[in-house]
């Protein structure tokens, strides 16, 4: 009987590679905005979100920024076309693995097609919601923190929805006018305010709560009508909450929101999902 040479067989053992460890992975997709003031406000959220990605969660080589071509964030970034969505998506496809975590995060304009369907506006042809659907779904990622602020946005819920995803928009499906949430919502994710509880942690769930707050208040002093009301789904359900911070009474969405931040994706949180 020929047995395998021990001192062969540990040479061989020492030299395989480690297996890699868990990264985060993002997308910032920017879309077209007719209204001068609105673009300026998008893009000031897309450049602030950029910032604080990499400083909290992501190396630089690993977040693909899509903005529009006259877009003031054009520094390092590609063009938010559908056909460059469709292949940043594809690259995306061969690198992540199962145990990474995938942001992705579109702020722009969208409408709603006579049969339901929501249509994200780009440069060129426009990219609708259900391809979105299919493109993110064929990720291998088990965690994902998916953000899509434009109107409409809550059409994608279901769709997106899957264990182990926090899903936030901007706004309701039934919602259709331009939305203000991002401007709220960035800079909530690193501001001490968003911190409810003092732990020095800001979680997904504070800064969206700070966010809706803030939101309130915009429309409170400009004394309108409030167009848009911020959803998040989390456990898996499809059906989002507009008060996810009230989790623990309502045993609904917001427990695993609440046990992620921006720089803890990668660490697993008892409570989540």
């Amino acid at each position: 009987m020929i047995g395998a040479d021990p001192v062969t067989s540990r040479q061989a053992t020492q030299t395989q590679p480690a297996d890699p460890q868990p990264a985060v992975w993002a997308m910032l997709v920017g879309g077209v905005n007719k209204d001068v003031e609105e673009k300026q406000a998008k893009d000031r959220a897309v450049l602030r979100l950029r910032k604080t990605l990499v400083e909290e969660a992501v190396e630089p080589s690993r977040l693909h920024v899509l903005v529009n071509k006259d877009s003031l964030v054009r520094d390092g970034t590609g063009l938010s076309t559908a056909e460059q969505i469709r292949k940043t998506f594809a690259e995306l496809k061969t690198a992540v693995r199962s145990r990474d975590v995938f942001v992705f995060y579109y702020v722009g304009q969208a409408n709603v097609l006579p049969d339901g369907t929501l249509r994200l506006n780009l440069s060129g042809p426009d990219l609708l919601g259900d391809e979105l659907v299919k493109l993110i779904g064929e990720l291998p990622a088990e965690r994902m923190v998916i953000v899509v602020d434009c109107p409409a946005a809550g059409t994608l819920v279901k769709g997106l929805t899957a264990k182990g995803r926090v899903v936030i928009c901007g706004a309701r499906l039934d919602q259709h006018y331009s939305t203000r949430f991002s401007d709220c919502f960035v800079p909530a994710l690193s501001d001490a305010k968003s911190d409810v509880n003092g732990d020095g942690r800001i979680t997904l769930l504070e800064a969206f709560r700070e966010a809706a707050m803030r939101l309130d208040k915009i429309y409170e002093d400009r004394e309108m009508l409030k167009t848009e009301t911020p959803i998040l789904e989390d456990d898996a359900d499809g059906v989002p909450s507009q008060q996810p911070w009230l989790y623990q009474e309502a045993k609904k969405d917001g427990a695993l929101a609440d046990s992620l931040t921006l720089r803890e994706l990668l660490i697993e949180k008892g409570g989540g999902q």
